[in-house]
């Protein structure tokens, strides 16, 4: 799956993420700033300081002239405790704050704006989610965009070794996506690969969730609605291919990839505002592999993008030949299309940048987000 690397447990997870680096052998990238009860949890961020002081950073990217906010993910760890903060950045002050800060030695995996603005659905995993659980799971809890409520869980999950993440809204807001992550429970079938990967979606904020893909993660919706990209693994090998399919489910096409630069490792695809082209992430096809035993031990997915030093790609929803966007090799990549539909803002795991959505005027917005895997918003 952000394809993320879904361990055993949150500090595995911290470990692997911790080990990404970024190359900035792209020429054109430029550097434009430095950087309760049951099912509700406090709002205490967990730290003796509290949140951290809203802050300014350059606008080093104003020729650009970007508008609206960029919403996401940052690590705030210290020497002895994890901290998660959703921070929203301000593309016309470059004013940055803290919507929210997770308890100490929590972990935020995702977190997407409702399409209205006004609430986050996050992934997000704390110690107190244990719950007879080997590992502490990832659950989609939710709280409103302004903070004033505190992060309230969705639903439960249904066997304690569980996963939820991967969230994503339907441009109408109706319904909310996400992938339920199957570690195997015994008593497990022994025949089976695990984690098993489903996509779900429930009609939000009060229907049941719904099984739309087996088999399947990494759901993106296009600009209407109508039609689901998502990447689909095979349990033998472990390799992975684009799909599209109906918003239900039905339907599902393989987009073919061909030519020297496909790949069998696959991340984060979202549709182009064309609506007839595909991004994606994945590393040059000479890094592509199958999967190793200790990380299948741990649960990792196949030849992970999102661990690996990765590019943008681009291919037609009809298939083709693979291009390639970026010279970055950048990890965690996570794509959010501007409201204008001009712009492209990535987060990665060692800061956020924008760039056209041919690939060209990359800039680094924010070059320090911690090194986790992660998401960022684009809202007006």
């Amino acid at each position: 799956m952000q394809k993320r690397c879904w361990l055993i447990s949150v500090f595995i997870l911290a470990v692997f993420l911790s080990s990404c680096t970024v190359s900035t052998s792209q020429q054109e990238v430029s550097t434009a700033a430095t950087a309760a009860p049951a099912n509700v949890l406090a709002t205490q961020p967990g730290t003796s300081t509290g949140f951290p002081t809203p802050y300014k950073i350059p606008v080093g990217w104003s020729s650009l002239n970007l508008s609206g906010k960029l919403i996401f993910v940052v690590n705030t760890a210290t020497t002895t405790d994890t901290y998660m903060d959703i921070q929203e950045l301000d593309l016309h002050t470059g004013g940055i704050n803290t919507i929210f800060q997770s308890v100490s030695n929590g972990w935020i995996d995702s977190a997407v704006i409702s399409p209205d603005h006004k609430e986050i659905v996050m992934s997000y995993s704390t110690p107190t989610l244990q719950q007879g659980a080997t590992f502490t799971p990832l659950v989609l809890f939710t709280i409103p965009v302004d903070g004033s409520q505190p992060p309230h869980q969705l639903f439960p999950l249904p066997l304690k070794n569980d996963q939820d993440v991967e969230p994503v809204w339907s441009p109408d807001g109706k319904y909310l996506y996400f992938v339920l992550v199957n570690n195997g429970v015994p008593p497990a079938d022994p025949n089976q690969h695990y984690p098993i990967y489903q996509i779900f979606r429930m009609a939000y904020p009060d229907g049941q969730p719904q099984l739309v893909l087996d088999k399947a993660y990494w759901p993106r919706l296009s600009a209407d609605g109508s039609k689901l990209i998502y990447v689909s693994e095979n349990p033998d090998d472990m390799t992975n291919k684009l799909f599209v399919a109906n918003n239900d489910g039905s339907n599902p096409q393989q987009i073919m990839l061909t030519g020297p630069n496909a790949s069998n490792i696959i991340d984060a695809p979202i549709f182009l505002p064309d609506g007839k082209t595909i991004l994606f992430s994945a590393p040059p096809p000479v890094q592509s592999r199958t999967i190793p035993w200790l990380d299948r031990l741990f649960g990792v997915i196949e030849a992970s993008a999102h661990n690996t030093p990765s590019d943008w790609w681009s291919v037609p929803v009809n298939g083709g030949a693979p291009t390639q966007l970026t010279h970055i090799e950048a990890a965690s990549l996570y794509a959010a299309i501007s409201p204008d539909n001009r712009s492209i803002a990535s987060f990665s795991g060692d800061g956020v940048f924008v760039m056209n959505p041919d690939g060209t005027n990359l800039t680094m917005i924010l070059n320090n987000t911690g090194g986790n895997a992660g998401t960022v918003n684009w809202i007006p």
